[in-house]
């Protein structure tokens, strides 16, 4: 996961929209799926060294020491959608 960075601090939000919905509809789908999510966000935090502090149903909170490294990161969550 990373240590939590100091100094100047980017943060990164992550939420699925309408997932509320999708989950009455389709729970099984939903699941599995969020399961794949979840992967693929935190690797993606790990390789640039995002500090994951907190979680919220399917949201992400996430620190990093550069704007780079968020951008990047926010990157391969939006390359697998």
């Amino acid at each position: 996961m990373g240590t939590a960075p100091t100094g100047v601090v980017t943060f990164l939000f992550t939420d699925i929209e309408g997932s509320t919905r999708i989950w009455e509809q389709h729970p099984r789908e939903m699941r599995d799926t969020l399961a794949l999510h979840d992967g693929l966000l935190r690797e993606g935090f790990a390789r640039h060294s995002g500090f994951v502090f907190g979680i919220l149903g399917d949201g992400f909170a996430v620190a990093f020491s550069s704007p780079a490294d968020a951008i990047e990161a926010a990157e391969i969550g939006r390359a697998h959608v």
